[in-house]
């Protein structure tokens, strides 16, 4: 046989063994993603779920902790957003206050009609609610934490039981310490802080409860979670999240905060939610439906970058088809440019007007900004 024949034989072997490797991904995930989505519908009747995550102290009776998680089981997605605790909203019969004071007038539940209210009227499906020191139990169970703690930290409430003494850097933290360190908002950033503190630790939970050689751990922790979790899954319904979700990639789990910003209501310091924002995250991000998969361009024209991440959460959190994300000179209106079932979609969402090209677009504007300021 000829060198030239060779070459051509070991070049046609490569690409089959390539083809054959590729489909045989293609089928395991495939095979995966039916296996996941069977799962789900087995345990939850649906594969969209909206789980609400409270962390409380049942003596005060308020939470430190609110968040919203939108899990899209089928994608193995998890997209956190938080709300926080100083937020001023209507409580049925009760009047106007922050929302953490809602657990006060009828406990979990009174609290997930509160943060439904504020989206729109929004789902919840679930609530997983914890004091400090269950959470702390569980973080021991995991082995602790490695966090990258943000700050020196240094305060103590005797009466609230509650000692933080952090230095800033990476370091391996008991369960006490992370509870503590997600606790802390004594600082310029105060509640703002927290929150960001409250994801960090919470996606740190998640990501070592994916690591392989954790995986023995969590019977242990699912035992441990039952006696000291209060909600309204069952230990079948939290034991096939865990599995689910095991081994998730970092980039499949999302959080970022509901837009704000701080305000005063009297002598009182509290956080406004942006109501409009509140409302397209809740259309876009917690609905049940899948919405259209045309792939969408997708411009942040508004002037504020930090903006982004809220976008990218809210779009790629809820399932839309956002491949490409740019940062976009400030325009004064927002659009969509297309006339795909996509772009028809979000013009209505975002209430936008819209014009015809070949390619989807959504353009996010000056009029469209939060008010964050």
């Amino acid at each position: 046989m000829s060198l030239q024949k060779r070459r051509r034989l070991a070049a046609i072997t490569i690409v089959a063994g390539i083809a054959l490797a590729a489909g045989f991904l293609l089928y395991r995930f495939a095979f995966r993603q039916e296996v996941v989505t069977q799962t789900a519908r087995h345990y939850f009747g649906q594969v969209k779920l909206n789980v609400l995550i409270l962390g409380y102290q049942s003596d005060e009776e308020t939470t430190d902790t609110v968040i919203l998680a939108h899990l899209d089981v089928a994608r193995r997605t998890a997209t956190l957003v938080s709300i926080p605790r100083d937020t001023w909203v209507p409580i049925p019969k009760q009047g106007s206050m922050k929302i953490n004071a809602a657990y006060a007038f009828g406990g979990a539940h009174a609290t997930a009609r509160a943060v439904a209210t504020l989206l729109g009227g929004v789902p919840i499906d679930a609530i997983v609610a914890l004091q400090p020191e269950g959470a702390a139990k569980i973080v021991d169970a995991m082995g602790g934490l490695d966090v990258n703690v943000d700050e020196d930290m240094d305060y103590d409430d005797n009466s609230g039981e509650l000692h933080i003494h952090l230095r800033k850097g990476e370091q391996h933290l008991t369960g006490d310490q992370v509870t503590g360190y997600a606790r802390f908002r004594h600082d310029a950033a105060s509640d703002f802080g927290r929150v960001k503190r409250q994801q960090q630790v919470l996606k740190l939970m998640i990501d070592q409860l994916s690591e392989p050689q954790n995986w023995a751990k969590l019977p242990n922790i699912l035992q441990l979670a039952s006696k000291q979790i209060n909600t309204t899954l069952t230990n079948a319904q939290l034991a096939s999240l865990l599995t689910i979700y095991r081994n998730v990639p970092d980039d499949d789990v999302r959080s970022f905060t509901l837009p704000s910003k701080a305000g005063w209501v009297g002598d009182a310091s509290v956080v406004f939610a942006d109501q409009r924002w509140a409302r397209l995250i809740g259309a876009l991000l917690f609905g049940r439906n899948d919405p259209p998969q045309d792939a969408v361009l997708v411009a942040n024209a508004t002037g504020n970058a930090a903006f982004d991440r809220t976008i990218i959460g809210a779009l790629r959190g809820a399932g839309w088809n956002v491949p490409t994300f740019v940062d976009e000179r400030v325009k004064r209106r927002s659009i969509v440019i297309g006339g795909s079932p996509a772009a028809l979609a979000l013009a209505k969402t975002f209430a936008t007007a819209i014009r015809p090209g070949t390619t989807t677009a959504l353009i996010i504007g000056a009029d469209l900004a939060p008010d964050t300021d």
